[in-house]
């Protein structure tokens, strides 16, 4: 068992939650709008917030973090003045209209992850059993994880399963922003360094030029300097140890035990 557990946990649940919101029904989404223009982008990471009625801007701004943040913030004032939300003190709630094509989506999620997952019943239930001991762990400090994994859990042993590895993905979320924030980059930066990290196609401009500027790119081609790479593994480095707490809390042998069972899960 490697001593960065949560390195090597982060891309199984990454690939599993994945595999299941891109498995769904877009056209019963479609039928679940009707003549609504609606943002799944924005639904698909906010709905089950909305329809607990839990949703604050600044949750979604901070879930929603590589959005810039007044488009974010724009996007729910529209709904807001469509009726399709309303408040509760500093809360949103998805009213009836917009609540029905939550819960669609929600229900073509947990048909994609049984299909998906359907025969591996048990594996299910010791991940879902093991994810929602993480998220309990997870420190006071990690805003989206904590109002997330109070969520109600979904009745349904896929969904569920799915909900609480989305919890897991708030949490790392979280510890990876900590990270690039503490060498001081910015939104633009960041998805710029990360998409040359990974061999990307970057688009000049933008993020790309802010980091030409301090020496961690060039831009003729576009790719990252020895300084920029050297960063990028060391933000990548940080945010293996912030969330590596979790995992030390659970134990060795349990932590083992979920990453196997993660892998034995198609998707």
């Amino acid at each position: 068992m490697s001593p960065w557990a949560a390195a090597e946990v982060a891309p199984e649940v990454d690939r599993l939650v994945l595999a299941v919101n891109n498995a769904v029904d877009g056209a019963r989404l479609s039928e679940a709008a009707g003549e609504r223009v609606l943002d799944w982008m924005l639904l698909n990471g906010l709905g089950d917030f909305m329809v607990a009625g839990v949703l604050t801007e600044e949750i979604a701004a901070l879930r929603s973090r590589y959005r810039p943040r007044e488009v974010v913030l724009d996007r729910l004032r529209e709904l807001e003045q469509q009726d399709l939300v309303e408040r509760h003190g500093p809360a949103l709630a998805a009213t009836e209209e917009l609540r029905l094509p939550i819960e669609a989506m929600m229900d073509a999620r947990a048909d994609a992850a049984s299909t998906m997952w359907r025969g591996h019943e048990d594996d299910v239930e010791q991940a879902s059993r093991i994810a929602q001991v993480l998220a309990e762990l997870a420190s006071d400090d990690h805003p989206v994880a904590v109002v997330h994994r109070a969520l109600p859990a979904p009745e349904d042993p896929f969904l569920r399963l799915h909900s609480r590895l989305v919890t897991l993905r708030y949490i790392r979320q979280h510890d990876h922003a900590a990270a690039w924030l503490g060498q001081e980059l910015t939104v633009a930066e960041i998805v710029d360094m990360t998409g040359l990290w990974n061999g990307e196609d970057v688009a000049p401009g933008g993020g790309l030029s802010l980091l030409v500027a301090r020496g961690l790119a060039s831009d003729d081609p576009p790719a990252l300097t020895d300084a920029g790479r050297h960063m990028r593994a060391a933000i990548e480095a940080d945010t293996n140890e912030r969330s590596q707490a979790i995992f030390t809390a659970l134990g060795e042998d349990e932590t083992a035990e979920f990453l196997t069972v993660l892998r034995r899960l198609p998707g």
